[in-house]
C-alpha cells in the first residue's frame, strides 16, 4: 500500500525553543496519550480520551496537536531522539567493545524501564504514522539501529568490523533488539529484580550463551 504523505511539510518538534510552562504542558499530554496508547491501542484511542485523561477541553489539546496523528509524531519523535543522544553519548565512552555494548544494552533497558507506555507506543505503533512523519521516526531508528551495528560489529568481528559490518552482525543486531523490545511485555522490578541486574544476564546470554550462562542442553 502507497503511503499517503501530509499536505504540510513535517518539521522536527523543537522543545527548547518552547517556554517552561507550554513545555510542561505538551510533555503531561504525551505522558498522558502514552498511557492511552499502551491501554488502548491507536486506534482505539481518541482525542476527546486524551483531553479527558489530562482533565482539559478538548479545543485545548488541538492547540497543541493539529491531529491525532501528529500527536503520535510528536510522542514518537520526542522519545527516539531522546534515547539516541542518550546512547551515542554512551557509546562515545571510552573501553573495549565489550564494555561498550554493555553499555547500551543495559542503557538501552533502563531508557525503557523508566517509560514503559512510551515503549509500546513508539514500538508497536510506528506503522501508524504515515508519510514524512514516519520517515522522519525512521531516520531516527536507522540511527539507532547502525549504532548498535557498528559496536556488535566490532565486538563479533574485531578489527575487521571498525571497516565493514558484516551481514551475520547485523542479523545478530536484529536479533538483540528483539529481545531487548520483547522484555518490557513481562518484566516488573517487584518480580525480577532492578533491570540493571536484568541487563547484565542478557549480555551474559548475548556473549556467552547458553552453555556460558551454566545451562546444559538436555540430551
Amino acid at each position: 500500500m502507497t503511503r499517503s504523505r501530509p499536505a504540510t511539510p513535517v518539521t522536527a518538534p523543537r522543545p527548547s525553543r518552547a517556554r517552561a510552562t507550554t513545555q510542561q504542558k505538551l510533555d503531561q499530554l504525551l505522558g498522558r496519550a502514552a498511557k492511552l496508547i499502551a491501554e488502548k491501542g491507536f486506534e482505539a484511542m481518541s482525542m476527546r480520551d486524551v483531553s479527558a485523561a489530562a482533565g482539559g477541553s478538548l479545543a485545548g489539546l488541538y492547540h497543541y496537536f493539529d491531529s491525532k496523528e501528529e500527536l503520535l509524531y510528536q510522542l514518537q519523535y520526542r522519545t527516539f531522539r531522546s534515547l539516541l543522544e542518550s546512547q551515542e553519548a554512551i557509546a562515545a565512552q571510552p573501553g573495549t567493545p565489550e564494555e561498550r555494548f554493555r553499555r547500551l544494552l543495559i542503557g538501552h533497558l533502563t531508557f525503557f524501564a523508566e517509560r514503559p507506555s512510551e515503549h509500546q507506543a513508539c514500538t508497536f505503533e510506528l506503522k501508524s504514522l504515515t508519510g514524512e512523519r514516519y520517515e522522519t521516526v525512521e531516520t531516527l531508528r536507522r540511527r539507532y539501529y547502525r549504532l548498535m551495528t557498528s559496536v556488535v560489529a566490532e565486538l563479533r568481528d574485531g578489527a575487521a568490523g571498525r571497516m565493514a559490518e558484516s551481514k551475520e552482525a547485523r542479523h545478530a543486531t536484529l536479533f538483540i533488539f528483539g529481545m531487548l523490545n520483547w522484555v518490557f511485555m513481562w518484566y516488573t522490578a517487584e518480580r525480577y529484580g532492578p533491570v540493571e541486574q536484568l541487563g547484565e544476564e542478557m549480555v551474559d546470554f548475548v556473549l556467552n550463551g547458553l552453555g556460558g550462562a551454566g545451562v546444559k542442553p538436555e540430551r
